[in-house]
């Protein structure tokens, strides 16, 4: 797709650009999450010629974001963190400790390997962040285009890793919710059906055991995932029955499992 000049400012260029880089932000964050990583969300933004921007030296951009237990097991405190996508300079890992007052140059770790480098490589990246984030990548940045320029040829690059439309279903939004409740899925169908199991003894409060069935039920409401609603409905009855029932009807009470098995 080739934009004039006038269109290169159009509603219809950034809604074009923020689609592509959500099925980019989508399609890292597939990888991601097929390897474990707990993904939250994702982002795109896409205003080529946004002036405010160029105190980054930056334009477009898309972020994939983790739950904040996953940044806290990655650098041990409350700051924040994430995968920056930069439309000028690819992929890089930040960590603004809170309260620093840092900005996310100051401790940006920038993967090189290109401007859209394959799902695969960022994972591959985010695996040597695991590793040691203040070594991982390189801290200085890569440029491999200017600001505000040839927004076509970005468009045609990112176009390669699909799209989506925001404010449709699916949005980028919908595409990694779906994506998570798959992920969820699969890691608690491995789970209920892994060999070896033990009973473990787990005291709770009362007030604990329905905080988590309340859980439960919000999963069995939110997912648009059939398998994981099913699991999370079947997996609350089998609490709620051996909380009456006590711990002898613990074999008894594996609906869940039984689910989890026809499932595998």
């Amino acid at each position: 797709m080739t934009y004039t000049d006038a269109e290169d400012r159009s509603p219809q260029l950034r809604g074009a650009l923020e689609s592509v880089i959500g099925g980019y932000m989508a399609a890292v964050a597939e990888v991601l999450l097929t390897e474990g990583v707990p993904v939250a969300g994702v982002s795109a933004y896409g205003d080529v010629h946004d002036p405010s921007q160029d105190d980054f030296a930056g334009d477009v951009e898309g972020s994939v974001e983790f739950t904040r237990a996953f940044s806290r097991t990655l650098v041990g405190d409350g700051g924040e963190t994430g995968l920056l996508w930069c439309g000028v300079s690819g992929w890089c890992f930040f960590h603004i400790p809170e309260g620093s007052g840092r900005s996310l140059l100051d401790s940006a770790r920038w993967m090189g390997s290109g401007l859209t480098p394959e799902p695969v490589r960022v994972a591959a990246f985010l695996s040597e962040v695991r590793l040691d984030p203040r070594e991982a990548g390189s801290g200085e940045r890569p440029f491999y285009r200017a600001p505000h320029s040839d927004p076509g040829v970005l468009l045609r690059r990112l176009e390669i890793f699909g799209a989506v439309v925001e404010g449709t279903d699916p949005g980028a939004d919908d595409v990694v919710t779906r994506l998570r409740s798959t992920a969820c899925r699969r890691r608690a169908v491995e789970a209920l059906t892994a060999a070896d199991q033990e009973i473990v003894d787990v005291a709770l409060h009362s007030g604990e055991l329905d905080a988590l069935a309340g859980l439960l039920e919000y999963v069995e409401g939110a997912t648009p995932d059939d398998g994981l609603r099913e699991l999370a409905r079947r997996l609350a009855r089998d609490l709620a029955l051996r909380a009456r029932d006590g711990v002898e009807s613990v074999d008894e009470h594996r609906e869940a499992f039984a689910y989890a098995e026809e499932q595998g």
